[in-house]
């Protein structure tokens, strides 16, 4: 569940694309900033809105071919900052992508990427963990369009995928998908996955480079300590109101109180994580509201007193703004999603 303002960092993928992206950043919020410092730190529901829009309006494969570099120029270095160095630096692909999977969080946070050893086969799975995100197959295809083609190219080609699975639906055009992948695909799968032949896991990176691997390691080292501590704050917090939300009791004096702090001292954390209080106690609330309609059994009446409302109405209203859809219609449409 979602319990902060998570956050990624631009890197150089909206600079290097900015025509592509400049004319829709107004529509998810975001000035032209991002499109000028790959050191600007975008919250992730407006990173995706952004993805999403832009393919709405341009490219529905936006996010397949941004991930296989299908758009403009080659780019010479890492869109993904000092983890994607560090991972072509790595000395085989074992300790690539147990790299990828440890220092993900510097890149951004809420993303999961996780690999394992399955029947005989290499297995790498990518995911949200963020379910206020709703909309989410642009970021999806990036990601495994970005896992195929470094892949392929840090192990010089001499492996293909066996199958590539996606969590959304199938699009109406697979095309594309078909064209690259060239293996069995699955769509509505519980995960994003690409599988390879297993004594892939071994082999040794045409890209590798010791010395710069070892360079690179501490200072991500200290970068994930520093992300994940935010995140263990952000947590702390986000418990607590959790925890208070059917009594109504998610003042900030209140939640000051219950994590053993001033008032003034958790006022200046926030602002030192860029958070209103506010907002979070919202983000919070829509995030529990959305995993209770989508995954539990209980009425939609008990849902709402657990998140503080009194009126059913009032609870509709809210979810109607964040989903667009009535919690109702939404536990429906997830319901034939799965059948």
């Amino acid at each position: 569940m979602s319990r902060l303002k998570h956050t990624v960092y631009a890197e150089a993928l909206l600079q290097h694309h900015r025509d592509l992206f400049r004319p829709h950043l107004a529509a998810v919020g975001l000035s032209e900033e991002v499109l000028v410092r790959p050191d600007a730190k975008i919250p992730l529901s407006q990173y995706n809105a952004l993805l999403e829009v832009a393919a709405e309006r341009g490219d529905t494969f936006l996010g397949l071919r941004l991930g296989l570099g299908l758009l403009g120029e080659p780019f010479k270095g890492s869109l993904m900052g000092g983890i994607g160095h560090l991972v072509r630096s790595a000395a085989d692909v074992r300790t690539l992508l147990e790299c990828a999977s440890r220092y993900i969080v510097v890149h951004a946070q809420a993303n999961d990427l996780s690999w394992r050893l399955q029947g005989g086969c290499l297995e790498v799975s990518y995911r949200l963990t963020d379910p206020s995100v709703l909309h989410r197959r642009q970021d999806a295809e990036f990601a495994i369009g970005t896992l195929f083609m470094r892949l392929r190219e840090y192990t010089g080609g001499k492996y293909a995928p066996l199958r590539v699975e996606f969590e959304h639906p199938q699009p109406a055009d697979i095309s594309l998908h078909t064209h690259v992948f060239q293996c069995p695909l699955k769509f509505g799968q519980p995960a994003n996955l690409i599988a390879w032949p297993g004594e892939m896991l071994d082999e040794p990176l045409v890209t590798a480079d010791l010395r710069l691997f070892q360079a690179l390691l501490p200072g991500l080292e200290e970068e994930r300590r520093r992300r994940l501590a935010d995140t263990d704050l952000t947590t702390r917090i986000g418990l607590v109101i959790e925890a208070n939300l059917a009594s109504g009791r998610v003042g900030l004096d209140q939640v000051a109180t219950e994590l053993c702090m001033s008032k003034r001292t958790l006022q200046r954390r926030l602002q030192e994580l860029d958070l209103e209080f506010v907002e979070l106690v919202e983000e919070i609330r829509q995030a529990l509201a959305i995993e209770l309609v989508r995954q539990s059994t209980r009425s939609l009446t008990e849902i709402a007193q657990q998140l503080g409302y009194n009126e059913a109405s009032s609870f509709t209203r809210a979810f109607r703004r964040w989903t667009g859809l009535s919690p109702r219609e939404f536990r429906q449409q997830g319901a034939s999603s799965t059948s």
